[in-house]
């Protein structure tokens, strides 16, 4: 069986978003620098629709079949016209780009995604990502950024965001969130965003639904407001408890972008919703039984055993299910599935299980059902099987 590596202790809350590579804001910084060219505001709504849709998707490769230009302009209430002008700026420049993939689908695809997200990067590349709140596209700050062509509010907002995931990494529960402050001073503030004081506090207005702020420092000079410092306490509704109680969705993820490779590959027509349903599948099939499998000694409760039997038994159902669609279309030119792609997966796993439990020490197995029954006082999973 693999060796898996232990998990960390589980993070008790979480910004509630979607992941914002920070190697992709590095690369906008350097552009700027380099081709002394501002990227619009435009720009970045396009660049946060296509992330979020990435998220949707569930694509470790930043290829998404159903974005809609069309739609996002009505999402964020920002002209047709000018979303497309913005998704024209980051093509022309090379940060996105429309390809055909390999099953015949067009797919849009943010440039280098795919080494922003995986361990394999290039020498001095470093894995790391912010989280944009969901919540921010169900306001109209992205919107009234863009009509104030005011790119700059876009990247303090980005810092902001990066700074404050570090601090709820280490809360207990989502209601201390209030505790947490940033600071920025009024000078460092006008020189980011290039303007004066007045233009500074109409962008702090418009960050409101996100940001509690607060002015320290305040002198009444004449008939001008000064301000020396200004805090930010990020707003409860951009954060959510860890419901991930059993440490699954990190295991799920990895299966996913493994699957998708064995999709591509075999050419396959799939929509991101059939991703889901392979995963929801292996979840409800597999994990769900086996969940209560906890390593021994392990105050935290950790699952290094769990997973990598979890692993094995994946890539078993995944090489069994390439092998048997290769062979179908080398017998008959083509393969088409009578059910769904996220069905025929289930098949497997029910069919595969019984065999791979019975490789589990028999005390790891009867302890797991001991601990299931003195949680949920309900018959363990694992006696049914």
């Amino acid at each position: 069986m693999a060796k898996f590596r232990k998990q960390n202790k589980r993070q008790l809350v979480k910004m509630d978003g979607f992941r914002f590579p920070h190697q992709l804001l590095e690369e906008l910084r350097t552009f700027q620098k380099d081709k002394n060219k501002q990227v619009p505001a435009s720009a970045y709504a396009v660049l946060l629709s296509i992330l979020k849709q990435i998220h949707i998707e569930k694509n470790s490769q930043g290829k998404v079949q159903e974005f809609n230009l069309a739609f996002w302009s009505k999402k964020l209430h920002v002209a047709y016209s000018t979303m497309h002008a913005g998704r024209k700026f980051l093509e022309e420049h090379g940060f996105l780009y429309e390809e055909v993939l390999a099953n015949g689908l067009p797919a849009w695809v943010l440039a280098n995604y795919k080494e922003y997200t995986t361990p394999e990067l290039k020498a001095g590349h470093e894995l790391n990502y912010f989280i944009v709140p969901h919540t921010l596209l169900d306001t109209t700050i992205v919107a009234e950024f863009v009509r104030t062509s005011n790119p700059e509010a876009f990247e303090l907002m980005f810092s902001l965001f990066n700074q404050f995931r570090h601090g709820i990494a280490k809360l207990d529960h989502k209601n201390e969130v209030a505790a947490l402050e940033q600071s920025r001073t009024m000078a460092t503030l006008k020189d980011k965003l290039k303007k004066r004081a007045k233009g500074v506090r109409e962008v702090l207005a418009i960050l409101q639904p996100l940001f509690e702020v607060e002015y320290t420092g305040v002198q009444v000079r004449g008939r001008q407001l000064w301000i020396r410092k200004v805090l930010f306490r990020l707003k409860s509704e951009c954060v959510k408890e860890n419901t991930d109680e059993f440490h699954v969705e990190p295991l799920l993820a990895k299966f996913q972008e493994n699957t998708l490779y064995v999709l591509d590959g075999l050419k396959l027509r799939y929509k991101p919703r059939d991703l889901f349903d392979i995963m929801l599948s292996f979840k409800q099939e597999v994990l769900d039984i086996v969940k209560f499998l906890i390593d021994e000694n392990e105050s935290e409760g950790r699952y290094t055993y769990r997973d990598a039997w979890a692993e094995s038994l994946f890539f078993r159902c995944l090489d069994q299910f390439e092998q048997h669609i290769k062979t179908q279309m080398s017998k008959r030119g083509k393969f088409s599935f009578h059910t769904s792609i996220g069905a025929y997966f289930r098949t497997i796993y029910r069919r595969e299980l019984p065999q791979e439990l019975k490789k589990i020490p028999y005390d790891k197995v009867h302890q797991a059902k001991y601990t299931e029954y003195l949680q949920t006082g309900k018959v363990p999973a694992l006696h049914w099987i």
